[in-house]
């Protein structure tokens, strides 16, 4: 996880930061994991809701599929409550918490994804990826009934808890992420750095 922290910090591949830094990230991901609240829901589909039907970068995600999952995840308020006092107390451990608590988020989903009884899973694909409308977490966060685990949203169509995420995941079709394959390759600021957003 730290390797991703540290990607969100804007480390390059590489780079070490030095023992104060080193030191705050391991506080925060101590402090993280005390206060998170994880919890994830999901469902299966042998279609894509209609919305998506219209939406190249979902159907080439789905191109090949034997259906998908939709999901949500959060890790509950009291992330999002120490964030806050962290902004208001030490912005530069703030950003650090920041990225530690996205990363931790990442981390368990993926967790809680690989013990779901599907073979072939493929990347969770969520929306903003590739083009699409981050509007799009609210119709699926609907259909979901995401409420259950405490996610809604405010009017600006932010998501409350605001460490929560929301997407989906191919079934069949090879499981693998290939940066090839991906809807951002063209654009992605992550190749052009010589790295990628998953290793």
């Amino acid at each position: 996880m730290i390797h991703q922290v540290l990607k969100y910090l804007g480390y390059p591949d590489g780079t070490v930061p030095d023992a104060a830094v080193m030191n705050q990230i391991e506080k925060a991901c101590q402090e993280v994991a005390q206060a998170s609240n994880f919890q994830y829901i999901y469902a299966q589909y042998e279609a894509c809701p209609d919305f998506m039907k219209d939406i190249p970068a979902y159907q080439h995600y789905l191109s090949g599929a034997d259906g998908l999952l939709l999901c949500a995840t959060t890790l509950g308020v009291q992330v999002d409550r120490l964030l806050k006092r962290h902004q208001m107390n030490d912005m530069t451990y703030a950003v650090i918490f920041d990225a530690v608590a996205s990363a931790y988020l990442e981390q368990q989903a993926d967790l809680f994804e690989r013990k779901i009884p599907f073979k072939h899973k493929g990347f969770r694909f969520c929306p903003g990826y590739g083009g699409t409308a981050l509007t799009d977490s609210r119709q699926i966060a609907a259909i979901l009934h995401a409420e259950k685990i405490g996610i809604t949203f405010l009017d600006s169509g932010l998501m409350v808890p605001l460490k929560s995420m929301v997407g989906i995941v191919r079934l069949g079709g090879g499981s693998r992420k290939n940066c090839a394959d991906c809807v951002a390759f063209p654009n992605c600021a992550f190749r052009l750095k010589g790295t990628t957003c998953w290793k």
